[in-house]
């Protein structure tokens, strides 16, 4: 989850947001650091493109952004920024950001191209053909008799062909392979020249007469051809052609003399990558401004998840508690149907069955059957449990809800019943878990949010948020 998180929050394109300008003035200041005005815009423009409510104002914003700073300036007092694990999964995923500033952008698409266009020349003018033919073995070094009988025996082929057999039947007739007469594709340069002179020669759907090559004789048929395509279609295969032959560590190198080149020539190809890298903060407003928030971002993460996701996960006292307090917010919009539907191969199975679950609550269901029945029990046995509305179980809606409605037994499960109770409202939060939860962590966050809020000073210049998207 905190991987798609952190890749999600610095992946979004940075096109169009403001650059750090001069003249850029402190917006605010949290906890004694100061954010300026340019590092809002990048933020308020980004995300206000990420709601629904794009037409959602910068004073807006600001409340949901204090509150995100807020709780970065909480883990860095918590010292989380310092955690080696931390420091390792920035480091790491920094590099991987950094990486298309390090290398040469264009050189892997210009390689790409060259093998594009060697390809094409070699192929373009014949294209590919799709062949398939019955093939005679006939090395050179045999000798005239078993040569004379391989040229016969193609010479028979052909004539059964003329005669209207199909491929198949003359394979089949000749003991060839299968394998053998499957369908390949060739370009030139692939087969024998021989081979090749013959189906290039051919057309679409056409078979040649029997001709001989240094492997043997053949009787070949040209099933259909297509000519080279556009760059765009062999794009994908290419580059993984050059990436077995480490495509990227070459752009990166070209990238290393260019900019040993940029900063006087007296530098390496990798000293002057590193110092290049050393610069990007501040070369680049873009990588500044996606690594701050991706520094952020990580720190939100794991603050927020040690003070309040992973409490709520565990918590299920204080959520039994906040459901009780709020009961009355979650009622039922129908009956529900809390229980288990019980399928059986025989009556003795079924009542066995309701018999280990009668007297335990529904929570409790399959808890009992797991500690109670054999693995192999679902050859006879089998059980639905959980909570059904209305439409979610036919059977439930015959059994509990009275509906008349038609039914099928599973395959060797003919006995039905059920067993559990409807209810009119939630009994636990249990009932109403995903709710109760994401409500239970509401509270806690604004509980903490105002924690926050009293714990750091937060100073906002109301001049220049005026200003914010409007200062040209």
């Amino acid at each position: 989850m905190k991987r798609l998180y952190i890749l999600l929050l610095s992946l979004v394109s940075v096109a169009g947001l403001s650059a750090q300008v001069a003249d850029d003035p402190v917006l605010l200041t949290v906890n004694g650091k100061k954010i300026l005005r340019s590092e809002f815009e990048y933020a308020f423009n980004k995300n206000r493109g990420n709601v629904s409510d794009s037409a959602m104002t910068a004073e807006e914003y600001l409340q949901m952004y204090i509150d995100f700073k807020l709780k970065v300036a909480e883990a860095e007092a918590l010292r989380f920024d310092t955690l080696e694990s931390f420091k390792a999964e920035y480091a790491k995923d920094r590099a991987q950001l950094a990486e298309s500033y390090l290398t040469d952008p264009g050189y892997v698409d210009r390689e790409a191209h060259k093998i594009y266009a060697r390809d094409s020349a070699t192929i373009g003018k014949d294209g590919f053909v799709k062949v398939t033919h019955l093939f005679f073995p006939a090395k050179q070094k045999d000798d005239a008799a078993t040569v004379k009988m391989s040229a016969a025996r193609a010479d028979s082929a052909y004539a059964m062909l003329c005669a209207g057999s199909s491929f198949e039947e003359v394979a089949d007739f000749f003991a060839i392979p299968r394998q053998v007469i499957m369908p390949f594709e060739i370009i030139r340069g692939q087969a024998y020249k021989e081979f090749e002179d013959v189906v290039y020669m051919l057309a679409d759907g056409e078979y040649s007469k029997p001709f001989e090559s240094p492997a043997g004789f053949h009787v070949a048929k040209r099933l259909a051809s297509r000519p080279f395509g556009k760059f765009e279609e062999y794009r994908p295969a290419i580059i993984k052609i050059l990436e077995r032959e480490n495509i990227y560590l070459q752009a990166r190198m070209k990238k290393g003399f260019d900019l040993a080149e940029e900063f006087g020539g007296n530098m390496t190809p990798q000293e002057a990558l590193a110092r290049e890298d050393s610069l990007l903060e501040s070369k680049y407003p873009e990588f500044g401004n996606l690594m701050r928030e991706y520094y952020d971002g990580l720190l939100f993460f794991e603050v927020s998840a040690s003070e309040v996701w992973n409490k709520v996960a565990a918590d299920e006292a204080g959520i039994e508690k906040f459901f009780n307090k709020n009961r009355k917010k979650y009622q039922f919009t129908s009956p529900r149907y809390r229980g288990a539907v019980i399928h059986a191969n025989s009556q003795e199975n079924l009542d066995m069955m309701k018999r280990m679950l009668a007297g335990k609550h529904a929570n409790d269901y399959k808890a009992v059957i797991e500690e109670n029945l054999p693995k192999d029990s679902a050859r006879v046995v089998r059980v639905e449990i959980g909570m059904f509305t209305m439409g979610d179980n036919a059977w439930v809606d015959k059994l509990a809800f009275n509906q008349d409605k038609e039914t099928e037994y599973r395959q060797g499960y003919g006995f039905v019943d059920i067993i559990g109770q409807v209810i009119a409202a939630p009994e636990t939060y249990k009932d109403v878990k995903g709710a109760v939860q994401n409500d239970y962590q509401k509270y806690l966050e604004d509980k903490w949010v105002k924690e926050l809020r009293r714990k750091y000073k937060v100073k906002v210049d109301k001049k220049v948020l005026k200003t914010v998207n409007n200062h040209n």
